[in-house]
């Protein structure tokens, strides 16, 4: 009778032991868990990240686009702020810049099974700048909730499932500053340069345009009527 109360006793020794092993495993281990993170999580899925200029040099800025298509049978809330409704990250051959301070509130973002919204880093607050030539790698990331959640209960810090994907683009070993050509005050405006920093051909000047904060490239003579009539301001 000793025998099996000692026997007994160690039995429940050895499964309590186990319980309290791996209760403080996942307490130590939880803390370093991350978002899931993949190409196609739950049937959300990340299509045609691209950058929008055709031709990148050295020291260009660009602006980049992609998908989130929810092929789920669920709603997704999806994180979007001042950077916009993705993040980016790159190799070496391209950074990520601050081009102006957050003082907006961003819009939410709510796609219902079967719809899907492509976002811009045009009208985010950041900038990518090409710093090297190549083949560069760039990963985009959306985070996003299961459910219409509002108010109190949307937390992306604690129940957000990250997806992720990554694709290659060119950056020409022409730097931006040795071009030939330059390309349209509007067009480089349209990437994100902001209208002070627009590069002009040779023997133009640098005007930005009163009416709308646009930048124009025009002859010394043209601009200073301009200016004089109030119609641009001279950089």
């Amino acid at each position: 009778m000793s025998l099996y109360i000692i026997t007994s006793l160690n039995q429940s020794m050895n499964k309590n032991q186990i319980l309290a092993f791996t209760l403080l495993s996942l307490l130590f281990i939880s803390p370093y868990l991350k978002p899931i993170q993949a190409d196609n999580a739950h049937n959300v899925e990340i299509l045609n990240p691209q950058v929008q200029s055709t031709t990148i040099k050295v020291g260009d800025t660009f602006a980049i686009n992609a998908t989130l298509v929810n092929n789920s049978t669920n709603t997704i809330n999806v994180q979007n702020g001042c950077g916009g409704p993705f993040s980016v990250i790159f190799d070496n051959h391209a950074t990520v810049d601050l081009k102006k301070i957050c003082n907006w509130m961003a819009i939410r973002i709510i796609l219902k099974p079967g719809e899907n919204i492509t976002g811009t880093s045009l009208s985010s607050n950041l900038a990518y700048r090409a710093t090297a030539p190549g083949t560069a790698n760039a990963t985009v990331t959306f985070s996003y909730i299961v459910g219409n959640q509002t108010g109190s209960n949307l937390s992306f810090d604690k129940n957000a499932t990250s997806i992720s994907k990554s694709f290659l683009f060119t950056i020409s070993n022409e730097t931006a500053q040795t071009s030939n050509t330059t390309i349209s005050p509007l067009k480089q405006f349209k990437t994100g340069i902001a209208a002070k920093d627009v590069k002009c051909e040779q023997d133009l000047q640098l005007v930005i345009k009163a009416e709308d904060g646009s930048p124009a490239c025009i002859k010394p003579n043209d601009a200073t009527m301009l200016v004089q009539r109030g119609w641009a301001t001279p950089f």
